[in-house]
């Protein structure tokens, strides 16, 4: 239930496992298609654990130390895991995500400029804009609203007008059902993708994912194929990074990284921001307090004028709720990494090809980490509170050198859609919705998230 009287707000949370996971568990349903169902209770009170499925070994890790050991001390020795590198391959091929070694330092260093923080600060007109369409689909008076498609179809304008001028075709009405037809066949755990035959499983979740990808990819290809030939295209982040990988690749390998990066980062990139955004209105929507707080910041923030720039300044408590959403519900929930060579971590020998797995979801509501970790207090991360905390305890985004190349994108584009949504409207729970996080891509709520939105501000004309 909602709080306004002290008490804090829990949010919903698979119930752990009192054991560890089996084998036999994938052909249970709830799990195979929620990996969040298998989590056993002594994952958030140990360490270390260590399981073993089909001749498969992982190392389970949640201590900080350990977990920049792997992601950044030792990060030589460890690459994408493969399992996870075949989940996803088949959509973004050889791009940023999947890529490794000399390849994956070259699309970095050629995609980073997009992201400085110059660059993010160009952005904010266009997050502004999306933020005002956005509110067409928001009741002038009082209604339930799916809040997280809204939060998809913005996000998903927000970045086919940011990295391909809004000429991509790729926009959510058309697209939006393969999207998520792929992430959640893709990802299901299944005895298919453990041996390394996912091409050929025959489960219906899996050949909607094979027919999607090649409905996403061939829309893709051709909207860039037809800009490869246009005499004067926009100049925007699809242009730079073809021309770029023209410069070092033949023009078919050019364009064919392209695709794969461009798919990518239309995936990626509206996929989990807009998961955030729809967990913090969930959290907003279940503490009455915070979101008094955040709505009468928020509505200071653009009252004092200077566009999306200057507002991403007057936002301190909307940005702690945002960094409390992304604890409580990481975009990336899980990080695997394949030892090249034998290590060790927490004490426990890590033999070449066995896998450490990294929680972010596990190490946000680790009982060591964080004092009552699965209550919404988005002051844990007040300055004194942040300055106490391990830089590797809160990692929403990963950590080290594979730190997600769009972090500072997301947080900018999010806390102006939340800012321009909570100034308009008050956000409470829809009677009768019970809210079960789902994970595949990104972390969802099962069903969508219908609220209660009503208009506390009159629009004007």
């Amino acid at each position: 239930m909602p709080t306004g009287s002290g008490l804090r707000f829990r949010p919903a949370m698979p119930t752990p496992l009192g054991r560890a996971m089996r084998l036999s568990d994938l052909l249970n349903p709830n799990i195979a298609r929620n990996l969040m169902n298998a989590v056993p209770s002594a994952a958030y009170t140990e360490p270390y654990l260590r399981a073993q499925m089909l001749g498969l070994v992982f190392h389970g890790v949640s201590d900080p130390a350990a977990i920049r050991h792997v992601l950044s001390d030792n990060a030589g020795n460890y690459r994408r895991s493969r399992l996870v590198a075949r989940m996803l391959r088949p959509l973004a091929r050889e791009g940023l995500f999947t890529a490794e070694g000399k390849a994956w330092h070259s699309q970095r260093r050629l995609m980073a400029p997009a992201f400085l923080p110059h660059a993010i600060a160009a952005f904010t007109p266009l997050f502004d804009r999306a933020a005002e369409q956005s509110l067409d689909q928001l009741p002038d008076g009082r209604g339930v609203v799916d809040m997280a498609e809204v939060a998809t179809r913005t996000t998903s304008a927000v970045i086919d007008e940011a990295l391909f001028s809004g000429q991509s075709g790729m926009s959510f009405g058309e697209t939006g059902r393969h999207v998520r037809d792929f992430v959640a066949g893709a990802t299901q755990a299944s005895f298919s993708l453990l041996v390394g035959l996912e091409r050929f499983s025959p489960g219906a979740a899996q050949r909607r994912a094979r027919r999607a990808q090649r409905v996403l990819t061939s829309r893709m290809g051709v909207f860039l194929r037809d800009r490869s030939v246009q005499a004067d295209p926009p100049e925007d982040f699809v242009a730079r990074l073809y021309r770029a990988f023209r410069a070092e690749h033949e023009a078919e390998e050019a364009m064919q990284l392209t695709l794969d990066n461009a798919m990518t980062f239309f995936i990626a990139g509206h996929e989990t921001t807009a998961a955030g955004l729809t967990w913090a209105l969930y959290l907003l929507s279940g503490d009455t307090q915070a979101q008094t707080w955040a709505r009468e910041e928020s509505q200071a923030a653009w009252a004092a004028g200077g566009g999306g720039e200057a507002v991403l300044e007057r936002l301190p408590y909307l940005r702690m709720v945002w960094d409390e959403t992304l604890r409580l519900y990481p975009p990336v929930h899980r990080i695997d990494r394949e030892a090249l060579a034998d290590d060790e971590v927490c004490g426990h020998r890590v033999r070449k090809g066995e896998t450490v797995t990294i929680w972010p979801w596990i190490v946000h509501r680790h009982r060591t980490l964080w004092d009552e970790p699965d209550l919404f207090n988005p002051e844990n991360f007040d300055p004194e509170a942040k300055a106490g905390r391990h830089r590797y305890q809160f990692i929403p985004f990963g950590a080290g050198a594979r730190m997600c190349v769009g972090m500072g994108f997301a947080q900018a584009e999010a806390l102006i859609l939340l800012s321009r949504w909570l100034a308009a409207h008050r956000f409470t729970p829809a009677p009768g919705h019970v809210v079960r996080p789902r994970s595949d891509f990104t972390l969802r709520p099962e069903g969508g998230l219908p609220l209660i939105v009503e208009r506390v501000v009159a629009r004007t004309a």
